[in-house]
């Protein structure tokens, strides 16, 4: 990737208290990583847009922006490697659940995860899941 920054949208659906997450395979953390569906922002799209197109191609489902969630980054200088994820909250409005058709890494079925049944699970980023099951829990509430 060179030094240059790689912008990341995600979008993080809560619905009855679940977080919809995808795996992500072979990462530096361990072989299952859990992550907020989203992934890189091309030239010319805006945040929201790729969120949302991102959110669709991983999940099966669509869905609507409700607000800004979290932004969060990873800079690993040995690597060299500078991330910044932004991350909106929203809800499903449509679609049915499938995995990413042809992903390079094999098949990622998502997942709804509990905040119980997330207990031990590796998510990245934490903070934001965390986030967004505890804004999840308010709207629910």
């Amino acid at each position: 990737m060179g030094e240059g920054i790689r912008i990341r949208a995600c979008l993080a659906a809560v619905r009855d208290g679940q977080i919809l997450l995808v795996p992500q395979h072979g990462t530096d953390a361990g072989p299952v990583q859990w992550t907020i569906p989203g992934g890189q922002v091309v030239f010319g799209e805006g945040l929201q847009g790729a969120a949302l197109r991102e959110f669709e191609e991983e999940t099966g489902l669509r869905a609507e922006i409700a607000g800004l969630l979290d932004v969060s980054e990873v800079i690993l200088l040995e690597r060299p490697w500078h991330s910044i994820t932004v991350t909106f909250a929203g809800r499903v409005t449509g679609g049915e659940l499938a995995p990413e058709a042809g992903h390079r890494h094999g098949r990622k079925v998502p997942r709804w995860f509990s905040a119980s049944t997330i207990e031990g699970v590796l998510v990245h980023p934490e903070r934001t899941v965390q986030k967004a099951l505890d804004c999840g829990r308010d709207a629910d509430g």
